[in-house]
């Protein structure tokens, strides 16, 4: 009875109670430790490793910890975020991952890019937009997604702000297109 009131605690992942006769007892525990912190329903809860919630709230001395988001988020993070860590460039810049339809994942970046990627090689994906980060500085642009689903292409939205700097662009460009030039012709 004992051994199972410990296993009701979520940080304990095993237990052992032995009787030593003729008066003690030897109690090992095994503890869960804390993995990420998992956001469902506008809720954040601190998750171990094999998605076991340790705490129903998200204690301070956590926030550091990797965020994931959605149903089913907590077992397929650890996955997951093995798969970010061997990309550092990436790690670094996430702010939440967040699984999709209990499919894909999407990425919440700090600069504030969501990057979609694939249900099937996420990993060709995330190698992608590094190469792209490297070669035309991706991440730094002014832009606002990042769509990585389709392998044949790779599709980005601009900010609202850019894009309105884009069109009034192509109008001045137009316009100096149709300007006759001075000085008539020679």
């Amino acid at each position: 009875r004992a051994r199972a009131r410990l296993m009701n605690n979520p940080w304990i992942s095993d237990a052992t109670v032995l009787k030593l006769y003729p008066d003690r007892l030897r109690i090992e525990i095994k503890e869960r430790k804390p993995f990420a912190l998992w956001q469902k329903d506008g809720r954040i809860a601190l998750i171990a490793g094999e998605g076991t919630v340790l705490e129903t709230t998200a204690p301070p001395r956590f926030a550091n910890l990797p965020m994931v988001v959605g149903k089913g988020a907590e077992y397929g993070a650890h996955g997951f975020l093995d798969l970010i860590r061997s990309f550092p460039e990436i790690a670094q810049a996430t702010e939440s991952s967040v699984l999709v339809a209990e499919r894909r994942w999407n990425l919440h970046l700090k600069s504030g890019v969501e990057v979609l990627l694939p249900e099937i090689e996420p990993e060709r994906a995330l190698r992608t937009l590094v190469e792209l980060d490297r070669s035309k500085k991706l991440l730094s642009r002014d832009i606002v997604l990042v769509d990585l689903r389709l392998s044949d292409r790779v599709t980005v939205r601009q900010s609202d702000g850019a894009a309105t700097a884009r069109e009034q662009a192509l109008k001045d460009l137009e316009k100096a297109k149709k300007k006759p030039g001075k000085g008539g012709e020679a």
